[in-house]
């Protein structure tokens, strides 16, 4: 682990809540001499390493820790309009989808180990300023 893969880190590890892209990574870290490959090959590291999770978005990779157990169940939105990405977290709407990904696993004799979901439309925000 370089100092360099710390400092990468560090920045989800901060930023949580935020879906980062390597770009915004790189354009944190630069002043610190950090160049966009180094972020670049450490982000695909801790991707394979099963750290951080990727999902893409209109041709963009975003990263986000990868905190969930066996069964992830990850569902995103995003605004059309100010391009906020936002992750879904209602407790009755994961509990509907488990159904839904239980009977998809039993009609059709497979085991789905991962789900990205992103629905795409307008954000509160958005929707009040039209």
């Amino acid at each position: 682990m370089t100092s360099q893969r710390k400092e990468i880190l560090a920045e989800f590890i901060k930023n949580k809540e935020e879906h980062l892209s390597a770009e915004k990574i790189y354009n944190t870290l630069k002043c610190g001499g950090i160049g966009f490959s180094t972020v670049y090959r450490s982000i695909n590291l801790f991707v394979n390493l099963e750290i951080l999770k990727e999902f893409k978005v209109d041709d963009t990779s975003y990263y986000e820790l990868k905190m969930y157990a066996k069964k992830p169940l990850h569902i995103h939105f995003k605004c059309e309009r100010c391009k906020t990405i936002m992750d879904i977290d209602d407790k009755e709407i994961i509990l509907k989808y488990l159904k839904i990904n239980n009977l998809i696993e039993k009609n059709n004799k497979i085991q789905v180990n991962d789900v990205d979901i992103m629905f795409h439309g307008l954000c509160n925000n958005c929707i009040n300023k039209a």
